[in-house]
């Protein structure tokens, strides 16, 4: 049976947050990234996905990144923001 090293002493600082405009469209790139630290904080796929106004598959993709959900996130993250914004 192997052995586990544990980390005594783990420090970790905030990044600063930012001020969002919930009306104007987001980028993938930059809510992959919260995708990202929010999974890193702990969070679980729903969670995630309610704060952040995401769909499910979009996250687990991301997470996950499996060759079995293979789908263009950029363009369907896009497609979301317009119905999420009510453009379209």
């Amino acid at each position: 049976m192997s052995t586990r090293k544990t980390v005594s002493d783990v420090s970790v600082s905030a990044a600063p947050a930012k001020a969002v405009d919930t009306k104007k469209p987001r980028a993938w790139s930059e809510v992959a990234k919260e995708i990202q630290a929010l999974r890193e904080k702990g969070a679980n796929v729903p969670e995630i996905c309610e704060k952040l106004e995401v769909s499910y598959v979009l996250v687990n993709q991301l997470i996950l990144q499996s060759y079995k959900l293979v789908i263009d996130s950029e363009q369907v993250f896009e497609r979301q923001e317009k119905i999420r914004l009510g453009i379209e």
